[in-house]
């Protein structure tokens, strides 16, 4: 059941659209701007209301993005607009013109730069200045337009972003709506809508809003981080395919570090590695975990404007009436909302099948979730029959809920209440455990799994998940799911020709070598206070990375002693980085006396 959101009509009609293409620049600038007097090159023709930026016609489209017409050298100096940024935090300003456009509308264009300011202007106050030029009325190519997304994305994160264009309508707008899409998942329809109420007349031609679909459409493949694990999500691909999925969403320096392993396998590792040392989580963890705040802010803005401007229907439930509207299918974290929409249907049936159970099951071991964390104290079966009730309740029993905690500190506690031994031994056995697991540990994965595809915090919920027995099997299931095994028959004989040289994993392909280095520096660090475990765990990570049965691991034997090998140069090269720290800080004290 898919809430309807309006499709977006452009502002122009196709015979005005056909006409602005015809029609020579100057006379466009002279007709449809004003030449010299533009409106959009100055405040005279604009409220105080819509000058976020005083001097300019601009306006805040999110907290954190100010759409705006573009600034001129006149305008920058009389109206301090360098100050201004400077004040409202802006650090970043995307420019969405070519070079030498609307060269008859307002003052002259600067020569250097050909647009009518300098960005040395800019980057001289240490305000970041990016170019991603389309044409007027026009789009880029979508994959200019992911680019200018991920650096905007970026941007964000270091502080308030500015983006222009010539009137910062048409093209500004496509790109902050592109950006919604990216950032919240939201669909194409809502995202031009929340773009226009926060700014009218913005993403103005047909090109324009088929830009924000086509861009979705090419979005939504790229996030499907388990394939085939429910009828809404695709077919399996291989590590290659994922690769250069993940490839088209990472940006920077984590595009760079991430080139040739899988962002989950080494996201996944880095949790087993820090529940097995007992360590805090890591910077990147609490950056995912501030980010999915901000992420939850934004979307429930964005929300609510398109449900007070009657683009988004009010979805009330029985239970939990307040507060309770969602937007479209692939939105607001989806496997809750889908299941939501699901829970009249199911309860009001009057027979049940084993399918039913399990859906109304996973939607009351999340509604218990949500209850504890609301400290609502209300029964968590409410609006159920008695029968089904106990039954559902049976079922349910032997499923714990997500832990949950007050604040980070109490995390801590928790994490540290137990010995680092105990606590390694706990994740190498989980690791290690070679058959399926229990009817609770796979309804949470299967659960996990399904609200991974396609979320906008898919990072920030692995980072919250404790059990290591979750996250094994989450690993796990994702070699095993991939179209192909990482290690062929091929592999796995080039390499078990070869068990004295420790550098045999180079002769592999890079994204298996970096994968499977990955994975055995995890098994390293995992395994260093319980060696006992170190042959079990190798053993299942070759049965993952192989595709074997159980019964045929012995002939893999080789193999394992080559992995062997390699986790114990991992742990040798640990060592010694651990004692030169040392020794460094030892020197440096004694100097410092």
């Amino acid at each position: 059941m898919t809430l309807q959101v309006p499709v977006p009509r452009p502002s122009y009609s196709q015979a005005r659209e056909n006409l602005v293409r015809a029609i020579p620049p100057q006379i466009i600038c002279l007709l449809g701007c004003g030449g010299i007097d533009c409106r959009y090159e100055g405040p005279a023709c604009w409220r105080p209301s819509q000058q976020a930026i005083r001097g300019l016609f601009s306006t805040w489209v999110t907290d954190d993005i100010v759409a705006m017409a573009r600034p001129s050298t006149r305008l920058i100096k009389r109206y301090s607009i360098i100050e201004q940024f400077q004040q409202l935090n802006i650090k970043s300003l995307i420019n969405m013109q070519l070079p030498g456009e609307h060269a008859h509308c307002g003052p002259p264009l600067e020569p250097e730069s050909g647009f009518t300011y300098s960005p040395q202007t800019f980057m001289e106050n240490e305000i970041f200045f990016y170019n991603f030029g389309m044409t007027d009325f026009g789009v880029s190519s979508l994959a200019g337009m992911l680019d200018g997304v991920k650096v905007l994305a970026f941007a964000v994160k270091e502080g308030k972003v500015a983006v222009h264009c010539h009137a910062g309508l048409g093209r500004t707008g496509v790109l902050i709506a592109c950006y919604l899409v990216y950032t919240l998942r939201v669909s194409p329809s809502e995202a031009v809508h929340y773009v226009r109420i926060k700014r009218p007349r913005s993403i103005q031609t047909r090109a324009q809003i088929n830009m924000v679909f086509d861009f979705a459409r090419l979005l939504a493949p790229q996030l499907i981080q388990y394939p085939s694990v429910s009828r809404r999500h695709g077919a399996p691909f291989s590590l290659q395919q994922y690769l250069q999925r993940q490839d088209l969403l990472l940006h920077g320096e984590e595009a760079r570090g991430l080139r040739n392993v899988p962002k989950i396998v080494y996201f996944l590792c880095g949790r087993l590695v820090t529940l097995a040392l007992g360590q805090a989580p890591g910077p990147a963890v609490w950056a995912e975990l501030q980010r999915r705040a901000a992420v939850l802010d934004l979307a429930a803005t964005v929300r609510k404007t398109l449900v007070v401007k009657k683009f988004l229907p009010i979805h009330r439930d029985t239970g939990h009436s307040r507060n309770a509207s969602v937007g479209s299918i692939a939105t607001w974290d989806d496997p809750q909302g889908f299941l939501e929409r699901k829970k009249e249907v199911l309860l009001n049936k009057r027979s049940y099948s084993d399918s039913d159970l399990s859906k109304i099951e996973l939607f009351e071991v999340r509604c218990k979730i949500n209850a504890k964390a609301r400290g609502d104290s209300s029964p968590a079966f409410q609006g159920m029959s008695t029968r089904n009730c106990a039954e559902a309740k049976c079922r349910t029993k032997r499923t714990p809920g997500f832990p949950t905690f007050r604040s980070n500190a109490e995390l801590r506690r928790n994490q540290s209440s137990s010995g680092p031994a105990v606590k390694s031994q706990a994740v190498a056995k989980a690791m290690a455990e070679q058959d399926p697991p229990g009817d609770d540990i796979l309804q949470r994965v299967f659960l996990l799994q399904d609200e991974l595809n396609g979320n906008e915090c898919v990072w920030a919920i692995l980072a919250t998940e404790l059990d290591p027995a979750v996250l094994s099997c989450l690993l796990w299931t994702w070699l095993e799911k991939l179209k192909e095994p990482v290690l062929k028959a091929e592999d796995v004989e080039a390499l078990s020709s070869g068990v004295q040289e420790v550098k045999d994993l180079e002769t592999l392909h890079k994204s298996q070598d970096h994968t499977i280095s990955c994975i055995l520096s995890c098994v390293s660090h995992v395994t260093s206070l319980c060696p006992q475990l170190e042959s079990a765990v190798l053993y299942r990570v070759v049965r993952a990375l192989t595709r074997c049965p159980q019964d045929d691991l012995k002939q893999y034997a080789v193999l394992v002693k080559l992995f062997k090998a390699t986790v114990k140069g991992f742990r040798c090269h640990s060592t010694c980085t651990r004692a030169m720290g040392k020794t460094l800080k030892l020197k440096t004290v004694k100097k410092s006396k």
